[in-house]
């Protein structure tokens, strides 16, 4: 991530701030400024626009709002920057609390593409779619691309579980913890398996049946601990059930044959027995069928004659009919002729109306025209009101003229106002020009005396380090003179430290050969050594330590002597009194100029109201003509219309008008609708004289064809009814019998069954082996016994058939889900042996995961000691931590000192040798991140204070590091005080502050 261009507003001493980082994409910059001048807020904005949150994690974001801020002034701040070739642009406000408000204005966010379309527009949204474009969260980011001012320490300190966040993020360890999650699921899930195989096992063997039987119930109450003997219990109950299922078998056969036999005898008597039974009924019947035969013979007598009348039926029913109908028409004929009459009378007065009402017609045509022609006017506003409106334009035009007499007044007095007081611009101008010129001056005085104060102090201090420089001379060489006597007094002695590595030399040496450490021939073996005693070392010691620290703090000294003589070199000097007593006239002389330009500010003020007041009079009289003329037209208007009422409605008053326009209106819509209504009566009724008179027509010409047809029927009918002796009454009566069929069936019934039943008599008694009943009492009772018998021993069979297949299906499935689970036995032991392996269930106690963010932990050390070492003259080297307590360590990072030849925690490094660390860790993993394809962009690195901590040779190491990271394309940006730096730097990002605000360019 680098970023192109950054806009603040309201945020922290910027109140409107635009940085362009562009020329400045593939350098280093330093960001240079007073103390408080707001150098860090350039690193809180970047950190604020992406996360919404600052550059170091204990201030919060109420902090940094400008304190100059009005509650209509909005903080805000837009950051453009490019990630992996594309670009984006971020806008965030931040919250205040605003005057009046319970409750803070919320902060927004929204997130464009390089051509400005919105990509996102939520402060959730916008974070979601950051940290899937950086892959970083905001702690990742304080901690690898800014070491902010005092938490450069935070990566380097951080505890494993930390750096495991990081590091898992930047090299996309992820998956292996997913690798290991999917095989865990895996594992249960198997393992899940085949605990529910074992259970499915032990649930069908549960359900072998069979335990009612002593034997059975003894074998399934023993214990097994193999799923063979289980299988094996299976196939003895199997057994003893087939046992006991064939001894059923053979009595329920010979029950079965006795109940044959039995059947057979039973059988026999019984048909013997039905057929007496069935002669005494025949008997029976047939002596009733004889009681019966004289109504029979009726019947058949009442049938012949329905015959007989059945072929006159259509020729009976056809004259009755039409002699009902003619009957009927002309009934309806006369009623028809009755309507007729009544229909023709109401028409003639329907007629005598119509004619009325026709004599009225010219009348009310007249009078519509008139309520057509002054329609216009009813319900009209303007007629209605015209008095009062003409009144009001009357009053409006007086008002009008009286306000422009007085506004006419006002601009004449204005007009001379202005021509007798007046505001000059070469006046002012004059002023302004002199004003600049005497503003630079002071400037220019200014800074000479500041800058000649700063030389009296460097001359001051350059003094007081050339005494102390001599002092520690002199204090030097007395403590290296004590130091030297001492030593020439110890001179035979040896440190108690080198005591180990003395004597396992010696064990190594011999008479005559090479020594393994200056390749030397040995004359002659040591025979005693002396060492120095305890306070023997602490003397030397302590002359070590006084000369080392005498020597540091004269380098330092030395350095800045150095720097005071260069900044003095070449100085021209000036008086100090003399650059005073200037400065206080020019500022007198800025006195009075102010002066005379507020005095030329206000008559310009007085003369800007005057013509801002003469131009809105002027305006006012242009719309008050403007609305006179309105007002003439209006009038104008007004009284067209009221001359045109009148003309047409011949009416003065309005309301006298609109009460006869209603009255006639109503009339005239009266007077309509009768006229209507008798039209459409009269209608109505021509139509129902004319439907009766076809209905007469109709009638008669029915009437003509019924009399032909009863002249054609009726002589044969009257022949008929001579011959039968039966008038036409009798006849219809007996044709309506509906039971004729049925006495017909009845009939042949009889006959029927009565040749049925002789002819099955005659069988019977053909086929009798004894004419009286026989017993079947005790064969039924053995029968019984024998069924009841046989029923419980089927049932007893069927059970022991039933638990016979039960079981044996149980076993096969039983045998399918062993094989099945030891089938999978093998699977689960390898995967559970893989997923300790992976999990870190093992003697290494290290997980997957943690095995290869050590891998790449190791790399990015091994590239961050080349500069440690380096930077510190080969005295320190970080290296991983190898103490392990739990799974969650093995990712600390600890210091080795090759002075003391031992590993050190990383929190006993000085606060340089702190920042030496923090920087050549981020540097490295810059590094490695960059040998990884494919990884997190880092493209930036930016640094607040540190510097100052470090010696110049280490400073010097520690620039040349940057230098040389910012070839490689990377963007390398600067927060330091110290002066040296500014020397080396090309491009410097310079801060200045002035009464709150500053002000931020690059120079």
């Amino acid at each position: 991530m680098k970023p192109i261009q950054i806009n603040m507003k309201y945020f922290g001493p910027f109140e409107n701030q635009t940085i362009d980082f562009e020329d400045v994409s593939d350098s280093m910059f330093l960001i240079s400024g007073r103390t408080g001048s707001g150098k860090t807020m350039i690193f809180d904005a970047i950190t604020y626009a992406l996360y919404g949150t600052l550059s170091t994690s204990d201030r919060s974001e109420g902090s940094v709002r400008s304190q100059f801020a009005t509650d209509d002034d909005i903080s805000s701040i837009r950051l453009s920057f490019e990630i992996r070739g594309r670009k984006y642009t971020i806008e965030r406000t931040l919250s205040y609390q605003k005057a009046g408000r319970k409750t803070p204005v919320p902060p927004k966010a929204v997130l464009y593409d390089k051509d400005g379309e919105v990509l996102e527009g939520s402060i959730n949204g916008v974070k979601s779619m950051i940290l899937e474009i950086l892959q970083l969260n905001a702690d990742q980011f304080r901690q690898i691309l800014i070491l902010p001012q005092g938490e450069f320490k935070r990566l380097l300190t951080s505890s494993s579980e930390q750096k495991q966040e990081i590091l898992r993020t930047l090299f996309r360890t992820e998956r292996f913890v997913k690798f290991e999650q999917k095989l865990n699921e895996l594992k249960k899930e198997k393992l899940k398996g085949s605990e529910t195989v074992e259970t499915k096992i032990s649930e069908r063997f549960n359900m072998i049946t069979g335990e009612e039987y002593p034997e059975v119930a003894e074998l399934l109450e023993i214990e097994f601990p193999t799923f063979a003997r289980r299988m094996e219990t299976i196939d003895k109950v199997q057994e003893i059930i087939s046992e006991k299922q064939q001894a059923v078998d053979d009595v329920l056969d010979a029950n079965k044959n006795r109940v044959e036999v039995l059947k057979n005898q039973i059988k026999l008597k019984e048909d013997n027995n039905a057929r007496v039974e069935e002669v005494e009924q025949i008997k029976a019947e047939l002596a009733s069928i004889a009681d019966n035969a004289k109504d029979i013979q009726k019947l058949e007598t009442e049938i012949e004659s329905y015959r007989a009348i059945k072929e006159m039926e259509y020729a009976l029913r056809t004259e009755s009919s039409a002699q009902q109908q003619k009957i009927r028409i002309e009934a309806e004929l006369s009623n028809f002729k009755s309507q007729v009459s009544t229909v023709s009378a109401s028409l003639d007065e329907i007629e005598q109306r119509q004619t009325e009402l026709q004599e009225k017609q010219e009348f009310y045509q007249r009078a519509e025209t008139w309520l057509n022609a002054t329609e216009r006017f009813m319900h009209n506003s303007d007629v209605a009101n015209i008095d009062e409106t003409m009144a009001n334009l009357n009053k409006r035009k007086a008002d009008i003229s009286e306000e422009n007499n007085t506004l006419t007044k006002r601009v004449e007095s204005i007009t001379q106002s202005l021509a007798t007081e007046g505001w000059e611009r070469t006046q002012a101008d004059r002023l302004r020009h002199e004003r600049y010129t005497i503003d630079n001056e002071i400037t220019s005085l200014e800074q000479s005396i500041d800058a000649e104060r700063e030389l009296s102090q460097h001359d001051a201090e350059k003094l007081e380090l050339t005494n102390a420089l001599q002092a520690l001379d002199q204090e030097y060489s007395r403590i290296e003179s004590e130091r030297k006597e001492k030593k020439e007094v110890l001179k035979n002695r040896y440190s108690v430290e080198d005591s180990a590595h003395i004597e396992h030399l010696i064990t190594h040496l011999e008479v005559g050969k090479a020594c393994p450490v200056c390749q030397q021939t040995v004359q002659v073996l040591p025979e005693s050594h002396q060492y120095l005693s305890e306070e023997e070392e602490a003397v030397f010691e302590a002359f070590e330590s006084e000369l080392q620290a005498i020597d540091a703090d004269r380098k330092s000294k030395a350095r800045r002597l150095d720097v005071l003589e260069a900044l003095l070199a070449g100085k021209i000097r000036k008086n100090l009194d003399a650059l005073e007593a200037s400065l206080k006239t020019s500022s007198d002389q800025q006195k009075v100029i102010k002066q005379h330009i507020e005095e030329e500010q206000q008559r310009f003020e007085t003369q800007q109201g005057l013509l801002k007041e003469q131009n809105d009079l002027n305006t006012k009289l242009n719309d008050n003509k403007l609305e006179e003329n309105n007002v003439d037209h209006a009038l104008k208007q007004a009284e067209t219309l009221l001359s045109e009422f009148k003309s047409h409605t011949s009416y003065d008053e309005y309301g006298t008008f609109a009460a006869m326009h209603d009255k006639c209106q109503k009339s005239l819509e009266d007077y309509k609708t009768q006229v209507k209504d008798q039209e459409n009566v009269h209608l109505d009724k021509r139509e129902q004289k004319s439907r009766l008179e076809e209905k007469i027509s109709y009638s008669n010409k029915q009437l003509d064809e019924i009399a032909s047809q009863l002249e054609s029927l009726s002589p044969k009918v009257d022949a008929f009814v001579e011959k039968s002796g039966k008038d036409r009454e009798q006849m219809l009566t007996l044709l309506e019998d509906a039971d004729v069929e049925a006495k017909e069936e009845k009939v042949k019934a009889h006959h029927n069954r009565k040749t049925l039943l002789e002819t099955r008599y005659n069988t019977l008694v053909e086929t009798l082996q004894s004419e009286t009943m026989q017993d079947t009492a005790s064969e039924q009772a053995e029968m019984e016994e024998l069924n009841s018998k046989n029923e419980m021993l089927t049932n007893q069979n069927a059970k022991l058939a039933t638990q016979f297949e039960h079981n044996q299906k149980t076993a096969d499935s039983i045998g399918k889900l062993i094989t099945e689970y030891e089938a999978s036995l093998g699977e689960i032991q390898s995967l559970i042996a893989l997923v300790d392996a992976v999990s870190g269930r093992n003697e290494q106690k290290v997980s997957l995961e943690r095995y290869v963010l050590t891998y790449y932990l190791d790399r990015i050390l091994d590239i961050a000691n080349i500069r440690l070492l380096e930077m510190t003259n080969h005295r320190y080297e970080l290296r991983r931590s190898v103490n392990k307590s739990n799974r969650k360590t093995g990712l600390d990072i600890e210091v080795f000192d090759f002075y003391n030849n031992r590993s050190r925690h990383i929190t006993s490094l000085s606060g340089g040798e702190s920042f030496q660390a923090a920087l050549t860790l981020a540097l490295a993993m810059n590094e490695a991140l960059q040998q990884e394809s494919g990884g997190i962009s880092l493209d930036t690195m930016l640094i607040d204070e540190g510097f100052g901590t470090l010696d110049p040779e280490t400073l010097d190491m520690a620039v040349n590091t940057l230098i040389e990271l910012q070839t490689s394309g990377k963007m390398v940006g600067i927060i330091s005080h110290v002066e040296e730096l500014k020397e080396r730097m090309e491009n410097i990002l310079e801060v200045r502050g002035v009464n709150e605000r500053s002000t931020a360019r690059f120079k």
